[in-house]
Formats: C-alpha cells, sequence, structure tokens
C-alpha cells in the first residue's frame, strides 16, 4: 500500500507513511480515516514519512489537499508533527510542504530520521513539563 497510518498508543506516536505515487484523493481519504479512527488522539505527536513519495497533482487537487490540511487535519492534530522527505520529491512539491508546514505551529521538516524523533521527543517532553510543572 503506497499510503498508510498507525496509531501506537503505547508509544504515544501517530505515523503516516507515503511512498511511490499516492494519489491526493487516497492521502485525503487516508487522513479522514485515520482522524475518524476511535484510537486517534489529536494531542498524539505526528511522524509523517514522505521519503519515497512521488506527488503529481492538479492545481485542484492540490487546493483540496491544502484545505483538508490547513481545515480538518490542523483541527484535529494538536501535537508536534515531523515531517520526513527525501529527494524522491521534486523541488515544486517540497517547496509546496514546506509552504503548507510554516502554516503551523509545531511542525518540523526533516531530511533525517533521527533527527525528527529526536525533534519530536524534545519537543514533546518540553512542552508535557511545561504544562505539568506547578507554578
Amino acid at each position: 500500500m503506497p499510503c498508510a497510518y498507525h496509531i501506537n498508543l503505547d508509544d504515544g506516536l501517530v505515523t503516516i507513511s507515503g511512498a511511490d505515487h499516492v494519489p491526493i484523493e487516497e492521502s485525503i481519504a487516508l487522513g479522514r480515516k485515520m482522524l475518524a479512527d476511535q484510537d486517534y488522539d489529536a494531542d498524539l505527536p505526528h511522524l509523517i514519512d514522505l521519503r519515497g513519495l512521488v506527488i503529481e497533482r492538479t492545481k485542484d487537487q492540490s487546493i483540496a489537499f491544502h484545505d483538508f490540511v490547513k481545515g480538518e487535519y490542523a483541527i484535529n492534530a494538536r501535537g508536534s508533527v515531523a515531517v520526513l522527505v527525501n529527494d524522491s520529491l521534486d523541488n515544486k512539491s517540497t517547496a509546496a510542504l514546506y509552504h503548507l508546514c510554516s502554516q503551523f505551529r509545531h511542525v518540523e521538516m526533516f531530511d533525517n530520521y533521527e533527527l525528527a524523533l529526536r525533534w519530536l521527543m524534545r519537543t514533546e517532553f518540553a512542552t508535557t513539563a511545561a504544562t505539568t510543572t506547578p507554578h
């Protein structure tokens, strides 16, 4: 399957992966399915692994994807989000993802898996410590 998600409640992480050619409509449908999953927790951090992804889209498909991410996904994903990319994406797609990521508070793009995980852990522990420390 070219795209999938996994909710790991034990580790407190949502992973989303996309590889090869993933139609925009399929990625939006996957996102909606994940958000509706009974195990989904909006406060969990997300690791979105797009290494190996090739994006082909029309302008209308790009608009639909951006609307989904800025609307439904942004409202229902309150945890930190690390987006992992590599050279499989063309420059236009990478720039569009970067622009989309810059719209959110706790989203970063990475080209290294370990750095993405470290950032998620550091960000999530800092957020947890800040909200649980007595004043």
